[in-house]
């Protein structure tokens, strides 16, 4: 295991393949039994729908956890002022730009499909999408970006408990932290997004991404986010204990996602018995959460071993991930609207939307890259020479990334 003053490649590996993963979930999302996302296809597959409800259980968890781990790189080396600053910077600006400008074509597309307008994008730009509203029943929208909204409050929420973790007055509850992780206890750690979410829940009984009705789904993230921040800050006493246990974790995934499958999932996926597939409510959350959190720990404690190394094209993906994220889904939704009426199959059709959408987001992410320094921090890339002084000086683990 690699000392915290070298990068870890390994968490940079798990962000690119965790924004891969999401790209691949948005690109079959419109062809999914048991959901009615943005754009639909009229041929759904229960199959597709039983095999995404597995990463489904987990991969926004797993986005929030690195996200945490990357935000300990960027806090522990600034001030509190700085480091604030740093991430509104990061985080506000591409969101705003995002909501004005690159969500705009997908609101269209969607608009046009559904026959509330007819009109060329730049007419709907002007004239539709700032005047009618939120989405849906208007057009301004967050739509994915609601990842990066949330990543910004839960930022500023947490911050004085990340001061006081890293003061001599949090010392105490920092070093039970790190002896507990140290032990089978670290599978209960489970309980602090489950227990808070089902406090929650009677409050907030719907998944939004609207921030502020919510509650019980931010309060999942947030602690998904903390234990991220957690772990890295004490990587080098809890990550070989996770590395450690990591068949175990492996295994207690694999029981879970079996009797997922069996008691709850299969009935999802056909459209009988709800959100939870029949199974009572506590036990699906409490399985389910479960479920994310062994992952995690999986695959933490096997990229620590196997993905812990310097890559020319995981450095290169890495730069253009966030970008790459920004713009995604705008492409998916383009090309649902232009692939789903041709007379292919439904798994043609998803091969091509996904091959579309990787083409273009990806090429996207490289022009924007080519951007001139000040409209770089548009798509959450930093100034090339600032990037690299505050590469070297710090030597973080994983940079200044945390998205």
């Amino acid at each position: 295991m690699q000392p915290t003053g070298h990068r870890l490649y390994y968490v940079d590996a798990l962000r690119v393949l965790a924004f891969g993963l999401l790209i691949l979930y948005h690109s079959s999302a419109a062809f999914l039994y048991d959901l009615d996302w943005l754009l639909n296809s009229p041929e759904k597959s229960q199959t597709l729908s039983l095999i995404t409800l597995f990463p489904r259980a987990w991969r926004l968890a797993l986005l929030f956890f690195v996200s945490g781990m990357g935000t300990w790189f960027a806090f522990r080396s600034q001030t509190v002022f700085g480091f604030l600053k740093g991430r509104l910077v990061r985080l506000f600006l591409p969101l705003i730009f995002a909501m004005c400008v690159i969500i705009v074509p997908q609101v269209w597309y969607e608009r046009l499909l559904d026959g509330r307008f007819q009109g060329s994008l730049l007419e709907f730009w002007v004239l539709r999408y700032f005047t009618e509203g939120r989405y849906p029943t208007g057009n301004f929208s967050w739509a994915h970006m609601w990842f990066v909204a949330y990543l910004l409050v839960m930022t500023v929420i947490c911050t004085p408990i990340f001061w006081l973790l890293t003061h001599s007055s949090g010392r105490g509850l920092a070093d039970w932290f790190e002896r507990t992780a140290r032990t089978h206890a670290i599978y209960l750690f489970v309980l602090l997004p489950l227990v808070l979410h089902l406090i929650f829940l009677p409050f907030f009984p719907r998944e939004t991404n609207v921030l502020y009705n919510d509650g019980a789904w931010f309060a999942v993230w947030a602690s998904w986010f903390g234990l991220g921040f957690l772990v890295a800050k004490h990587h080098q006493a809890v990550v070989p204990t996770i590395v450690a246990k990591r068949w175990w974790s492996l295994a207690l995934a694999a029981i879970l996602t079996v009797g997922l499958w069996r008691y709850s999932w299969v009935s999802k996926a056909a459209g009988v018995g709800g959100e939870t597939g029949g199974m009572q409510m506590a036990l699906y959350k409490a399985l389910t959460f479960s479920l994310a959190w062994t992952v995690i720990l999986a695959a933490i404690g096997f990229a620590a071993i196997h993905l812990n190394r310097k890559s020319v094209a995981l450095t290169w993906l890495n730069a253009k991930i966030f970008p790459l994220y920004i713009v995604h889904q705008t492409f998916v939704v383009m090309a649902l609207y232009y692939v789903l009426p041709l007379d292919l199959s439904l798994w043609s059709k998803l091969a091509l939307v996904v091959a579309i959408t990787a083409f273009w987001s990806l090429l996207a992410a490289m022009l924007a890259d080519l951007w001139p320094a000040p409209y770089r921090i548009l798509v959450g890339l930093p100034d090339r020479r600032k990037a690299g002084a505050e590469s070297r000086k710090m030597a973080t683990a994983n940079g200044a990334t945390s998205t």
